[in-house]
């Protein structure tokens, strides 16, 4: 029995793809991973399972903290309006689980298997899809532009994104196995993929070959293959058509999927799609001088095409991270770059990828969450595996004081990026935010166990550490960082020493980073935070007028971060967080 399009408890309607229970009362949001733990349940409604049982179906990654599953079930038993005491739904027996006291009705009859499944697996149905990633497309003509095989697939996923009830792996993930030979099945297990897509392109000119399959990565079986030819001009048609055709071939087999057809494409000239796959691929790559690039070539496109909504998004999605990363300031680019979505968003209300853009600058440098939140809400139903929504709505969560949403929206955007550093180092960010230190601790190593020498997360780790209590730990965490003291390195020195205890030490790191400052960019959210816990009040709030002036993208987070606990009841500081919402709800 499926039970992802929802289904009746009683009087209650649950809908697990939007998170929602439905009830007298109302309607009651429900944490990602608090719906999976209420789907685990229902679906073996009314027999016990284990608390071992769940967590492993809810966190097959095996990266949880000891009272994940106990929150949940909290938080069910208050949108279930269920006494604990009394239990009339969902139930604790004693040393052995949790069980639903009565079995969910389906909101709709779950979908027949088709005959052709019916006979070959004895009529049991196909089991549901869960995950689906789209490995890198190979470019197999020498000489060809890199960017268009890398730029189709990348369009590609996106589009699957808008698939509802199905996770798709991000591009991000899927680059771990560009041009690797492992098998489809050793795919699935590093990833927990149930479906793979598969292909390469031969490019010749403005001549595009595309060869792509499907494929049960459960079974190893070839469930669907198709062979694509045209011109750069047809590729936005043509991602169109392979992922109708991809979502009719898994509809085939799980039944139905209520996923919006894909807007008619935009006639684009091949010049011009040139230029778009470039910029996308360009942007993937997120570093300065490559978004710098890519907003050449966007412009480019929005020259050539003004209609074409996604080059606007695109070009104001690479000036929000040039913002957000201190390369450019907000003077530069902020508005440019709302003018840029507006155009966007104007042609075509409902694009996904412009709907989170905005979200995003309107949580870092509106300081609008009521509006963060609903851009990016919106996003995720057209985008429901658009991970960078997820990772933001994590943000407007802890800025809340949402906390248990604000872990969920990390895990769930770590269900569908597993192997992005930046997402894996977020989850250790929020864990520092919330004073969960041991926990942030886990979640930075399990970042370096991805890339060993990733120094953001390396530098992250060792204040973890000090403020976990492990002096020693922090300290050779911080010299195996390198020698090399630049800004990051002498901001992270203090925040360490101060966190274990030695002031004085803190206070020689920030003074060198003032110093380091005169002579190189450094920017006053870092001079504040050395400042703060080194004991210079004074010097760490002229540092956050400066940032407060700078409009930086780290002032959301000022009543979080733990460097500025020292600062919190001066007046000077209070006066500067007037200005930031609360935010509680």
């Amino acid at each position: 029995m499926d039970l992802t399009a929802g289904f009746r408890l009683e009087a209650l309607e649950v809908e697990p793809l939007s998170g929602q229970v439905r009830g007298p009362g109302g309607v009651l949001r429900v944490e990602p991973k608090a719906m999976e733990v209420l789907l685990e349940l229902a679906r073996h409604a009314p027999a016990v399972r284990s608390r071992a049982q769940v967590e492993q179906a809810v966190w097959p990654r095996g990266w949880i903290s000891e009272d994940a599953l106990t929150r949940c079930i909290g938080q069910l038993r208050r949108a279930l309006a269920d006494d604990p005491r009394a239990p009339r739904l969902l139930e604790t027996i004693p040393k052995r689980g949790y069980r639903l006291r009565v079995k969910p009705m389906p909101l709709e009859p779950a979908p027949a298997p088709a005959a052709a499944d019916a006979h070959s697996s004895g009529g049991a149905p196909h089991p549901r899809v869960e995950s689906l990633i789209v490995l890198p497309f190979r470019n197999i003509a020498a000489g060809a532009d890199e960017f268009v095989a890398e730029g189709m697939t990348e369009l590609l996923t996106l589009r699957l994104c808008s698939l509802r009830g199905m996770r798709i792996l991000s591009r991000t993930t899927a680059l771990q196995f560009k041009d690797s030979t492992a098998p489809t099945a050793e795919i699935a297990r590093r990833t927990g993929a149930d479906w793979v897509v598969e292909g390469s392109v031969l490019q010749s000119g403005d001549r595009v070959q595309l060869v792509a399959q499907l494929i049960d990565a459960r079974t190893d079986a070839h469930l669907w293959a198709a062979d694509y030819t045209g011109t750069l001009q047809d590729v936005l048609a043509l991602q169109n058509d392979m992922a109708e055709r991809v979502a009719a071939a898994i509809r085939t087999r799980l039944g139905g999927d209520d996923s919006p057809a894909p807007a008619p494409a935009p006639p684009l000239s091949p010049a011009t799609m040139r230029d778009y796959l470039r910029g996308r691929y360009l942007m993937s790559r997120r570093t300065v001088p490559a978004l710098r690039e890519a907003i050449g070539a966007l412009q480019a496109v929005s020259a050539a095409a003004p209609g074409f909504a996604p080059a606007w998004a695109s070009r104001a999605e690479c000036e929000l991270l040039l913002m957000h990363y201190g390369a450019a300031t907000a003077a530069a680019l902020l508005e440019p770059c709302r003018e840029h979505l507006e155009r966007a968003l104007a042609i075509d209300p409902d694009l996904g990828i412009g709907l989170s853009t905005r979200g995003a600058l309107r949580f870092f440098f509106e300081l609008d969450f009521d509006g963060a939140q609903r851009d990016l809400a919106r996003a995720l139903a057209i985008l429901p595996s658009y991970s960078l929504a997820m990772v933001q709505m994590a943000s407007v969560a802890a800025v809340r004081h949402q906390f248990d949403d604000a872990r969920a929206w990390i895990e769930q955007a770590l269900l569908v990026d597993p192997v992005d550093l930046g997402v894996n180092m977020n989850r250790g960010d929020h864990m520092l935010l919330q004073r969960r230190y041991a926990d942030a601790v886990r979640a930075l190593q399990r970042t370096l166990e991805l890339n060993a020498s990733h120094r953001p997360s390396q530098l992250r780790l060792a204040w973890a550490l000090a403020l976990d209590g492990r002096t020693q730990a922090a300290r050779e965490q911080l010299a195996a960082c390198g020698a090399t003291q630049d800004a990051a390195w002498l901001e992270t020195a203090a925040l360490v020493e101060a966190a274990c205890g030695d002031c004085a030490a803190a206070a020689r790191h920030a003074d060198a980073l003032d110093q380091l400052a005169r002579s190189h960019p450094v920017t006053p959210w870092m001079r504040a935070r050395a400042a703060a816990v080194a004991g210079r009040p004074q010097r760490a709030l002229d540092a956050l007028a400066e940032a407060a002036n700078d409009r930086t993208s780290s002032w959301p987070f000022l009543r979080l971060t733990p460097a500025f606990d020292t600062l919190r009841g001066l007046p000077a500081f209070e006066a500067l967080a007037a200005a930031l919402p609360d935010g509680r709800h």
